[in-house]
């Protein structure tokens, strides 16, 4: 029997060390003599005692642990965790030891898991690998979106691109289909065909591709009803059984499609099979509740931990937070710098966290906390603040460039806002969702009148959708006064909307909604277009000023406007010289390369460009001098005070002698008073706008004050 076992733990590649004397610390090799052994224990033979020698230093170190195990009158076991020696003879081990007390047993096994921990890196290789190709695909999904985009809002049409898009989704190495809205297929390539082993030709009722994977969301995601109902981009991970019984996994990304008129146009859905990524991931239990990026536990690991916690009814906090800029971060610096911040956030976040709580990662950039032992909502919001507060320090490159990232973050609580480990996700979505589509920073609770207000807001995006639709909108002008002749030189163009019901609707009501989902691109179209029919008037009434519209930071960065208002000039046949773009000052560092193109493509056509509510925002000095700007507007919230300010005084003075020295033009807005219109005119502010000189006012409205300036009459603003 002795020869069994010491054959055994051989085998098993083991060593069985009894300790009969643990106050002396006594070691008898009763089980697995190799040659391994030897050289780690030089002193261990076959039942003679021996005491471990100084230079190996961690069993040194685990054997006061286990002597403490083993002189407790209590049975038990401790395990040291993997460690590594290295042998004198070069040769490496990967050891793990074991102590157990079972009655008046002491024993110390000595396991060499070198071939398991071999495996184990070669599990954990192979699964990065594929990981990393998962992320390669992630970059094909995004370029065939924006493709796809593109071509349906180029104002050129979509003949020109369909072809070469259609042949990149079939020779795709992954499945690809375009849904139309209601998900009726439009195209589907042969990738997603094998993925689902579908043959279009069989009359049986076999369930389509898409019905599959929607099942699968609805079954699976408790946020796919937000998902699919405000059209949002997702991806991530579904389980599929495939009858009679094979198991697939599915790496899925949905993307919208949208209009200018943020009108559902089509989806897109890219799925990959990770089946056997998931498979080798499994081969290694650790792996299989492990995100392998960050370390950090994974979306099945943090579904467990929740349902543990609901089912021991333990009050708790669950936040939920993602990225608002990650998409930006990847676009411009790559997905390699996307890993390392997901990496470095984990980090953060984790160092904030106490051992009693839970952070795991759920998503592409999302991420799931749960605070055990926080008693009341002050002391939730106040963790989370420590959370978003270590986000805002900056981030890093490999080359050592700094960026800035932002968290929405979203709470629920358990049970006083649900009762579900379903429920509380889907509520946690939806309050960081509501801050992020409300721009508001900080902790977002659920709440009642958050899902009012996020009720309002879709009824209002509804309503604003169809204003555009119907030309519900109406333009009016706001009179720009050149200071020392005191002459109508320019007009702000201003978008109203008529909303039925509500009357006359002020931008600031509905102009950050429009922001919000999307609508601002086609509202901006319509506005341009509209400007170039009242310019078309004024140049056939001889009464032609310049008209100054704005742009709003969306419409900057969308690649069909230069492309939109080229073809509204020629539409219109009027001469860009009277036009000039309004861009606001924060435009100016978001993308650099991007505005820099399309300023120099908007001041080749001979229009001119203004910064609108300078002394606001955050511009370099560098960028005024580099970018091709023609005026500067002063923030209204420098004007108001300037006849009794000492401060407003010294930035108006500042702002003036700056420009002029870069030979910029100057505007100032919200001049409400003749002190200060003098005391601008007096310290050579090149113009002026505001109530004192004309509140916006209608085309018509604008017509007579040009046509009584034209026939030589003077207005009350003007020096006598």
């Amino acid at each position: 029997m002795s020869d069994l076992l010491q054959d055994i733990a051989i085998a098993l590649d083991q060593a069985v060390l009894r300790c009969d004397n643990p106050l002396a610390g006594e070691l008898l090799l009763v089980e697995g003599q190799s040659s391994w052994l030897s050289e780690l224990l030089p002193d261990s033979q076959y039942q003679q005692p021996f005491i471990i020698e100084d230079d190996c230093y961690f069993l040194q170190d685990f054997m006061v642990d286990a002597k403490a195990l083993w002189l407790s009158p209590e049975n038990g076991r401790l395990r040291s965790g993997f460690w590594t020696e290295s042998l004198s003879s070069g040769r490496t081990l990967h050891l793990e030891a074991v102590a157990i007390k079972q009655g008046n047993t002491q024993v110390l096994l000595i396991n060499n898991q070198s071939e398991e921990f071999r495996q184990r890196q070669k599990t954990i290789q192979s699964a990065r690998e594929l990981t990393l190709a998962n992320d390669k695909l992630q970059e094909q999904y995004q370029y065939l979106h924006h493709r796809l985009l593109a071509m349906i809002n180029s104002p050129k049409g979509i003949s020109d691109s369909l072809s070469p898009i259609i042949a990149a989704i079939e020779n795709a190495n992954f499945g690809v289909m375009v849904l139309d809205p209601q998900f009726r297929p439009m195209i589907e390539n042969p990738a997603i065909l094998e993925i689902f082993d579908y043959q279009k030709d069989e009359q049986l009722s076999t369930e389509l591709p898409v019905e599959t994977l929607l099942r699968l969301m609805h079954t699976q995601l408790p946020e796919c009803t937000r998902i699919l109902s405000t059209a949002t981009t997702w991806s991530g991970e579904l389980c599929w059984m495939k009858p009679p019984h094979t198991l697939k996994w599915l790496k899925v990304a949905i993307y919208p499609v949208k209009d200018d008129n943020q009108k559902l146009s089509h989806w897109l859905f890219f799925i990959n099979d990770i089946s056997r990524l998931k498979y080798l991931l499994q081969r290694n239990e650790k792996l299989t509740l492990q995100d392998p990026l960050t370390d950090l536990p994974n979306r099945h690991a943090f579904w467990q931990y929740l349902e543990k916690r609901i089912f021991e009814q333990q009050p708790l906090f669950l936040l939920y937070a993602d990225i608002t800029d990650f998409k930006q971060v990847n676009e411009f610096y790559g997905h390699a710098e996307g890993d390392r911040l997901l990496v470095e956030l984990s980090g953060r976040l984790s160092s904030v966290l106490k051992k009693t709580d839970f952070v795991a990662r759920v998503g592409g950039d999302e991420f799931a906390i749960v605070l055990n032992g926080v008693e009341s909502v002050e002391n939730c919001l106040m963790l989370g603040n420590r959370l978003l507060a270590v986000c805002q320090h900056p981030f890093y490159t490999e080359s050592q460039a700094a960026y800035h990232v932002s968290l929405c973050m979203g709470a629920v609580s358990f049970p006083d806002d649900a009762l579900t480990a379903e429920e509380l996700m889907k509520f946690a979505d939806l309050s960081a969702y509501n801050g992020r589509s409300k721009n508001v920073k900080g902790l977002q609770f659920y709440s009642q009148e958050l899902k009012d207000a996020s009720r309002q807001r879709i009824q209002i995006e509804k309503e604003l959708r169809h204003g555009i639709e119907n030309d519900e909108l109406e333009l009016l002008l706001q009179p720009i006064l050149d200071l020392k002749c005191g002459s109508i030189r320019k007009a702000e163009v201003l978008v109203r909307w008529n909303r039925p019901g509500h009357g006359l609707v002020s931008p600031v009501d509905f102009i950050p909604v429009a922001e919000q989902c999307g609508l601002i691109v086609a509202l901006g179209k319509w506005v341009f277009e509209h400007a170039m029919q009242l310019l078309k008037q004024l140049q056939e009434l001889d009464l032609t000023i310049k008209l100054s519209i704005n742009l709003s930071p969306v419409q900057v960065m969308d690649s069909s406007i230069f492309d939109f208002m080229q073809l509204c000039i020629d539409k219109y046949q009027v001469n860009p010289h009277y036009l000039e773009l309004e861009i606001t000052e924060g435009i100016l560092v978001d993308d650099y390369e991007q505005i820099h193109r399309l300023l120099t493509r908007v001041r080749g056509l001979g229009m001119s460009i203004s910064v609108d509510d300078f002394g606001t925002g955050y511009s370099s000095l560098a960028y005024l001098k580099r970018l091709p700007i023609d005026f500067l507007k002063i923030d209204r919230s420098f004007v108001k005070d300037i006849a009794t300010d000492d401060n407003d005084k010294a930035i108006v003075l500042a702002v003036i002698a700056m420009a002029h020295n870069l030979n910029l033009g100057v505007i100032a807005e919200g001049v409400e008073t003749s002190e200060q219109q003098a005391f601008l005119a007096n310290n050579c502010c090149d113009s002026a706008q505001g109530y004192l000189f004309s509140r916006p006012i209608h085309f018509d409205g604008l017509v007579e004050l040009l046509q009584a300036q034209k026939d030589g009459v003077s207005a009350d603003w003007q020096p006598k």
